[in-house]
């Protein structure tokens, strides 16, 4: 895999656990170059040397992400190879009894979770990109 380039900006905060301290800097991730679509991504796969058209390529990955969907939605995780394991996640406040837990009042969101994995640790990340700060 060919090494790529991730640029950063940098930015001032103040702790909010230490209101009195100076602000320190910090770096955050810059935004992306340019969002591919979902067809910039077909697009992009057909350009490698592949002998499938993008007809093709398409057609197999929105299968893919329908069975993908489907799966989360019923319970399921899913591996997707070196990508990261997907899954749900619910996000709730508390009850002081477990009689008094209700979806409508505690549950206060659903989320998808993307995980490295194994393979594609934060370390494998680290060591597959340079990182550079952004030029203004």
């Amino acid at each position: 895999m060919p090494k790529g380039t991730l640029t950063y900006k940098l930015y001032q905060q103040k702790s909010t656990r230490e209101p009195n301290a100076e602000p320190k800097w910090y770096a955050r991730a810059s935004r992306s170059k340019k969002e591919f679509s979902f067809d910039d991504l077909i697009e992009h796969m057909s350009e490698h040397n592949s002998i499938y058209t993008e007809g093709v390529i398409g057609g197999v990955l929105k299968d893919m992400l329908k069975c993908v969907k489907e799966l989360l939605l019923n319970g399921y995780s899913v591996r997707l190879g070196d990508l990261g394991l997907f899954s749900i996640a619910l996000k709730s406040k508390g009850s002081l009894t477990v009689e008094d837990w209700k979806v409508n009042t505690h549950l206060k969101g659903v989320k998808l979770l993307v995980r490295n994995t194994k393979k594609w640790s934060n370390t494998e990340l680290r060591s597959k990109c340079s990182i550079v700060e952004q030029d203004e």
